[in-house]
């Protein structure tokens, strides 16, 4: 009989301990993204007033420091930064111009030219 309370009592405290962590593991509904802690580098053009970035995915981020793009309005550019997505901002930590057209470099040493 005592061993029978025993189960019971710790299945009672077992269960409702679960029921109480399952009441506070809701999110709120207004969770905010916060922006990335990574800097990642895109790829893009800049526009005329220096504002805006179209990126080579066809997608336009509006830069929140956009005195780092001045001097390279209307280029391509490589533009390190940091991402906020919800908002689809930009902030620019460096900037550096690419060039339209690939360079490539050829190695006679390489296997393909071995005959």
């Amino acid at each position: 009989m005592k061993m029978h309370f025993m189960l019971v009592a710790a299945l009672w405290l077992l269960l409702s301990t679960f029921a109480t962590a399952q009441e506070h593991a809701a999110t709120p509904a207004t969770a905010v993204t916060m922006p990335s802690t990574k800097a990642l580098v895109v790829f893009g053009r800049v526009s005329h007033d220096a504002r805006t970035l179209l990126s080579d995915l066809d997608s336009e981020w509006i830069v929140s420091n956009s005195e780092s793009l001045k001097g390279h309005e209307g280029r391509l550019v490589k533009v390190k930064c940091f991402v906020d997505t919800e908002r689809n901002k930009l902030s620019v930590l460096s900037v550096r111009d690419e060039e339209s057209g690939a360079r490539y470099a050829t190695a006679y040493g390489d296997s393909a030219f071995r005959r």
